[in-house]
C-alpha cells in the first residue's frame, strides 16, 4: 500500500513537470471517455434499465386487440395474473381562458394493478366505473396536477369539463410514474375502454381492433407458454365468432416482453452508437499509448539509472502504470463532467427519437461503467509502454544515451503499430458514417406522393357530446372550410382523417370488383383515409388517371373513391382502374373508382408502398381530422386567422398540435438522422485523433532521424527527395490501416444492413470515399513533419552529433 501511494504521488509531481504532455493527454482520454458515458447512460436507460413498475420482468404485451378478443383472454388465460387494454386519444380542456387539447388514455380497471402501480392521493377506478353508463371519473398524471392546478389537493373531487362530460378526479399519479408506450405520456386517464369516440358501439362488438394490451405473467410461467395458451383461445374465438372482423384473417396475438416491445428495434441502432464511440476511445488510448512511448525514450537515462540502483522490472512497471492510472483518472473524471453537461441536451431531444430518453442521467451503474473505463483505458494505453521501457536492458540504453538516439528497435516498430491500428479503427468508423449518411441522403430523396412545403396542419376533434352524428361532423367541417377559404392568405384547404407520415390510417376489409368476395375478416384489409375535396389538390399529390373528388362528391351522391397506383396495379392489372367499383366488406357498398393518384408516405419514408384507399369524409363522416392548409404567409397571422375561422363556428374546440408539414416530415426521420449525425460526429472525432496520431509519430521519427537526415543532405539528398522520402514512410503506414480498416469494415458494416435503406453495407463508393478521407488526413498529416525535415541544416546537426 506504501508504495503504491508513494508511486501515484510521484506520478503526480512527474505530470505536473510536463504540463503540455499531460494536458493534451488528459484532454484525449476525456473526449473519448466522456463520449462513452454518454452513449452508456442512454443504452442503459432505454434498453438495460427495468421498466419502472414492481416486477418489471413479467411483464409483456400483446399486439393490438379488439375489444370482444381483449375480453376472451382476460376471462380465460391462466398463464397471466393480470391483463388490461389501453388506447389513447387527445381531448378538449375546458378552461376559464380557451379550450385546450390534452393527452387522455382510455384504460380497463385492472391496468394500473397489472402495472403493479396506485395512485400516490386518492383512489383508483371501481368496478362500478367500469360499467357502461358508470360515472366519468379521472386520474391525473402527477405533471399535469402540478401544471393545472399547482399542485392542490382540493382538486380530488371536484369536477373538469373534458370533451363537453363532467368529471370527477378521483386520483392523482406518483410523480415518479412514467408511461413510455405513449408519445406524449397521457395527461389524464379514464375508465371504459369499451367506449371509442370515433367508432359506433357495434364496430368496437364487432371485433374493431384499436387497443394495446398489456398483461403480467404468474410466477413460473414462460413466454412460450402464455404464446401457447393464446393461439389456443384465439383459435376457440374465431370458431365461436366467425362473423366478426378480427376472426379472419388476421395473425393470432403475439406475446413478448413489455420492455421489448418498446424497444423495437432500435437495440441494433444504440449498438451501433455504442461500438463507434467505444472505437473512438480505442483511438484515443493508441493515441495516449504513442505519447507515453515518446516520453519513455526521454526518460531512458532516469530509468537506466534508476535500475543501476536496483530497482525490479515489476516496480518500474508499477511506478509507470501508476502514471497512466493517474493520467486516466483525471481524464475519467473530465470525461464524466462532459458526460454530465451533455445528458441534458440528450434529454431535450423529443422522445419520439428514443423512448425513455428522458430517464437519461449519471446514476449509479454508469458511474460504475466509467470507473471501468478508467481502469481499462490505464491498461489499454500504459502497459506497453510501460513493458517497454522497463524491459530494456540497461547496457542497452546506456549505449543509446551515448549515441544520442533511441529511434527504430521495437518501441518504433510498436508506435508505427499502433498508428495503423488507430487508421483502421478510423476507417471503420469513416465507412459506416458513410454508409448511414448515403442512406440518410436517399431516405430524403425518397418520393413523398405530395409537396409539404408551405403547408400548415391543425389537427381537429370534435367532441361526440355535441357532434354525435356523421350530419353533424360533415357540417362542421363544411362550415370550416368556406370560412378558412375565405381568408385571403390561404391558397388552398381541405381536411384529412390522418395526416401523411403521422404513422394513422384506418383499416377496413375491402373486396374490389373482378374478385370473390369471401366476407367481413376474410377479404383484403386495407388502409382507407378520409378527405375532403380539395385535398389531393392542397397537397399537390399527383394525379395518374381520372379525377379528384370535387363538391359533387357529398352524402347522397354517388359512392367515388380514388385509389393509389399501388392498389390500382393490385386489383386491376394491364386494366384501366377507372369505373371499376370497391365494396367495403362491412357496408357492401358499391364505390366507383374515380381516380388513381401517386403512392404517398403515410407510415414512414422507408415503409414499402402499399394499398391505399381515399373515400370522400362526407360520405363516410370521422370526428378527428387535421386541417391542411397551403399558404406562402408568415406562420403567425395565418395561425391565427384560421383560428379565429374556427372559433366562429365553435369558441369551445381546442386548437393546438399546429405544426408546419416540413417539421412533420423531419420528425419522421428523427430517429436515422440522430442516429446518422451521432455516428458521423464520432467519425470525425476518430478521424482527426487519426490524424494527430500519424502526425505525433512522424514528427517524432523526423526529430530521432536528424541526424540520418543530414547525412543525406551532406552527401546530395535534396528537399524534395527528404520530403518523398518521409511521406513515403507515413504512407506506409496509412495504407496498412486502410487495408486491415477494409477488411474489418467488410466484415463489420454488414451489422449495419438493417439500419440502411436503399445502399448496401459493402457499397463499393462508399468504402472507395471513406478509403480516400483517411489517405488525405494521413497525407495531411505527414506533409508538416516531412516539411520540417526539409529545413534541417546538416552543417549544424552534424556539428551537434
Amino acid at each position: 500500500m506504501l508504495n503504491l501511494w508513494q508511486d501515484l504521488t510521484f506520478a503526480v509531481r512527474m505530470l505536473l513537470k510536463n504540463p503540455g504532455f499531460t494536458c493534451v493527454a488528459v484532454l484525449t482520454l476525456a473526449l473519448g471517455v466522456g463520449a462513452n458515458t454518454t452513449i452508456f447512460s442512454v443504452v442503459h436507460a432505454v434498453l438495460l434499465k427495468p421498466l419502472p413498475y414492481p416486477g418489471a420482468g413479467r411483464l409483456v404485451s400483446l399486439t393490438a386487440s379488439s375489444f370482444p378478443k381483449f375480453t376472451q383472454i382476460h376471462d380465460q388465460t391462466q398463464t397471466l395474473e393480470g391483463i388490461a387494454a389501453y388506447y389513447s386519444f387527445g381531448s378538449s380542456l375546458l378552461t376559464a381562458q380557451e379550450p385546450e387539447a390534452i393527452q387522455s388514455a382510455h384504460v380497463s380497471m385492472d391496468f394500473f394493478r397489472v402495472l403493479d402501480v396506485a395512485p400516490a392521493r386518492g383512489r383508483a377506478f371501481l368496478p362500478e366505473e367500469e360499467q357502461t353508463g358508470g360515472a366519468n371519473v379521472a386520474i391525473l398524471s402527477d405533471g399535469f396536477w402540478r401544471s393545472h392546478f399547482a399542485g392542490n389537493e382540493d382538486i380530488l373531487g371536484k369536477t373538469l369539463v373534458l370533451d363537453g362530460n363532467d368529471t370527477t378526479v378521483v386520483g392523482i399519479l406518483s410523480s415518479s410514474f412514467r408511461f413510455p408506450f405513449e408519445f406524449p405520456e397521457p395527461d389524464v386517464w379514464l375508465p371504459r375502454v369499451f367506449e371509442h369516440p370515433l367508432l359506433k358501439p357495434v364496430q368496437v362488438q364487432i371485433g374493431a381492433g384499436y387497443l394495446s394490451v398489456i398483461g403480467r405473467l404468474r410466477e413460473g410461467e414462460s413466454l412460450s407458454k402464455a404464446q401457447a395458451e393464446l393461439d389456443t383461445i384465439d383459435d376457440r374465438y374465431r370458431r365461436q365468432f366467425a362473423n366478426f372482423a378480427d376472426a379472419g384473417k388476421d395473425p393470432s396475438p403475439k406475446v413478448t416482453s413489455l420492455a421489448e416491445s418498446l424497444v423495437g428495434n432500435l437495440r441494433s441502432s444504440l449498438l451501433v452508437l455504442l461500438a463507434a464511440v467505444g472505437f473512438v476511445l480505442l483511438i484515443a488510448c493508441a493515441n495516449v499509448a504513442n505519447l507515453l512511448l515518446a516520453r519513455a525514450s526521454a526518460r531512458e537515462k532516469e530509468i537506466a539509472l534508476r535500475k543501476a540502483l536496483g530497482a525490479s522490472r515489476g516496480r518500474l512497471v508499477a511506478q509507470m502504470l501508476s502514471e497512466s492510472l493517474v493520467l486516466s483518472l483525471i481524464g475519467s473524471v473530465l470525461g464524466i463532467g462532459l458526460a454530465f453537461a451533455m445528458i441534458p441536451v440528450l434529454r431535450s431531444l423529443k422522445q419520439a427519437s428514443l423512448p425513455r430518453l428522458v430517464e437519461t442521467r449519471m446514476d449509479a451503474p454508469v458511474l460504475l461503467f466509467s470507473l471501468a473505463l478508467c481502469v481499462v483505458t490505464a491498461a489499454l494505453f500504459g502497459m506497453a509502454p510501460a513493458v517497454q521501457a522497463a524491459g530494456k536492458q540497461l547496457h542497452d540504453s546506456l549505449k543509446e544515451g551515448v549515441r544520442g538516439s533511441s529511434s527504430g528497435g521495437r518501441r518504433g516498430r510498436l508506435r508505427g503499430v499502433l498508428v495503423v491500428a488507430e487508421m483502421a479503427v478510423a476507417l471503420i468508423l469513416v465507412t459506416g458514417a458513410g454508409l448511414l449518411g448515403e442512406s440518410f441522403a436517399r431516405l430524403m430523396q425518397v418520393n413523398l406522393g405530395f409537396s409539404p412545403q408551405g403547408i400548415t396542419t391543425f389537427p381537429i376533434i370534435l367532441p361526440s357530446t355535441r357532434y354525435a352524428t356523421g350530419e353533424q361532423q360533415g357540417e362542421f367541417f363544411r362550415q370550416a372550410l368556406q370560412r378558412i377559404r375565405s381568408i385571403p392568405a390561404v391558397q388552398a384547404a381541405a381536411f384529412v382523417s390522418f395526416l401523411p407520415l403521422s404513422g394513422g390510417y384506418r383499416l377496413s376489409y375491402f373486396c374490389a370488383e373482378g374478385q370473390v368476395c369471401q366476407g367481413l375478416g376474410k377479404d383484403p384489409l386495407i388502409a382507407f383515409w378520409q378527405v375532403t375535396s380539395g385535398y389531393f389538390e392542397t397537397m399537390r399529390a399527383p394525379l395518374l388517371r381520372g379525377r379528384y373528388f370535387d363538391e359533387h362528391d357529398i352524402a347522397g351522391g354517388g359512392p367515388v373513391i380514388v385509389v393509389n397506383e399501388t392498389a390500382a396495379k393490385r386489383f386491376w392489372p394491364n386494366e384501366n382502374p377507372i369505373g371499376k367499383h370497391i365494396a367495403g366488406s362491412r357496408d357492401l357498398i358499391q364505390r366507383q373508382v374515380v381516380g388513381v393518384v401517386y403512392d404517398a408516405k403515410f407510415s414512414a419514408l422507408q415503409a414499402a408502398n402499399t394499398d391505399q384507399f381515399y373515400v370522400p369524409s362526407e360520405q363516410m363522416p370521422y370526428a378527428a381530422m387535421t386541417l391542411v392548409v397551403r399558404s406562402t404567409a408568415n406562420s403567425e397571422p395565418l395561425v391565427a386567422a384560421v383560428r379565429a375561422k374556427i372559433a366562429e363556428i365553435d369558441p369551445t374546440l381546442p386548437i393546438s398540435g399546429i405544426l408546419n408539414m416540413d417539421n412533420v416530415v423531419a420528425a419522421s426521420v428523427a430517429q436515422p438522422r440522430l442516429i446518422m449525425q451521432l455516428v458521423s460526429t464520432f467519425a470525425v472525432f476518430a478521424l482527426l485523433l487519426a490524424a494527430i496520431g500519424m502526425y505525433g509519430v512522424m514528427a517524432y521519427s523526423v526529430s530521432q532521424r536528424k541526424q540520418e537526415i543530414g547525412i543525406r543532405m551532406s552527401l546530395g539528398a535534396g528537399p524534395p527527395e527528404i520530403l518523398r522520402q518521409v511521406v513515403r514512410q507515413g504512407m506506409a503506414l496509412a495504407l496498412g490501416g486502410v487495408v486491415i480498416g477494409v477488411l474489418a469494415s467488410l466484415a463489420l458494416t454488414r451489422l449495419l444492413a438493417g439500419l440502411l435503406f436503399g445502399v448496401r453495407a459493402t457499397d463499393p463508393s462508399v468504402f472507395a470515399g471513406a478509403a480516400v478521407v483517411l489517405a488525405l488526413s494521413a497525407l495531411l498529416a505527414c506533409y508538416v513533419p516531412a516539411r520540417r525535415a526539409t529545413r534541417v541544416d546538416p552543417i549544424i546537426v552534424l556539428r551537434s552529433e
